[in-house]
């Protein structure tokens, strides 16, 4: 895994990415998206202005554990109901209910040519309700736990591996984790909602794919995994 360190050597700094972008030139935009670790593609000619700035050398620009962890996530079973109501102005909205979800995630680490899998469980926590129409007023946070299916398993992670790399990768651990959550459990519901549904008309299905990537965020809970 690797990483670079931009918001830690900004924070050491006191420098904000307002000021960083105006005395390099380079966008706010790709300065928050960099200090974020969203970029995957960094151009030579970015890195070499930044490290100038910082006065500091690329191996000091970022951080590296030589290992990787990849997330393979199954859906097994998810209860949703999805309905039309009409409101009082006679307009109507559909409202997509769930209220369970079982999942089956494994976790591969891979060190040295070799990779090592962990089991690991998601379930959610309580029932969610969305309206799919409007996701920026009426989005859903879905409460969903992730646990080792194995104690042993759980302790040999914690201890062996997870303890022992920089706990800023901690944060990009958690952000995989929950990106592939996401996304299995988006195209799940998409998959599931088409097959159901009698309406064949193009706009409501992108309408209501759009309404469920817009809506459906999981919200990750777990004793190992921290988002910060």
């Amino acid at each position: 895994m690797i990483r670079n360190r931009l918001a830690a050597l900004m924070a050491e700094r006191g420098l904000k990415i307002t000021r960083v972008a105006k005395d390099t030139g380079i966008s706010r935009n790709t300065i928050t998206s960099i200090a974020q670790n969203d970029s995957e593609m960094m151009r030579m000619e970015t890195i070499n202005t930044l490290c100038k700035y910082l006065g500091i050398t690329p191996c000091e620009f970022y951080e590296y554990e030589p290992l990787d962890i990849d997330f393979f996530v199954e859906i097994n079973s998810c209860m949703f109901s999805l309905q039309e109501r009409s409101t009082d102005s006679f307009i109507t909205e559909n409202h997509l209910s769930i209220t369970t979800v079982d999942i089956d995630v494994i976790m591969d680490v891979k060190r040295n040519q070799h990779t090592q899998s962990f089991d690991l469980l998601g379930k959610t926590i309580n029932n969610v309700e969305l309206l799919l129409d409007n996701p920026d007023i009426f989005a859903a946070n879905i409460p969903l736990t992730i646990e080792f299916d194995n104690e042993n398993e759980k302790y040999i992670f914690i201890n062996e591996i997870y303890n022992k790399i920089s706990a800023s990768f901690h944060q990009d651990i958690y952000k995989n984790l929950e990106n592939k959550l996401n996304h299995e459990l988006q195209s799940y519901l998409i998959k599931k909602i088409n097959e159901d549904t009698l309406d064949n008309d193009d706009i409501f299905q992108k309408n209501l794919e759009k309404g469920i990537q817009q809506s459906i965020k999981v919200n990750l809970q777990s004793d190992v995994f921290k988002k910060f």
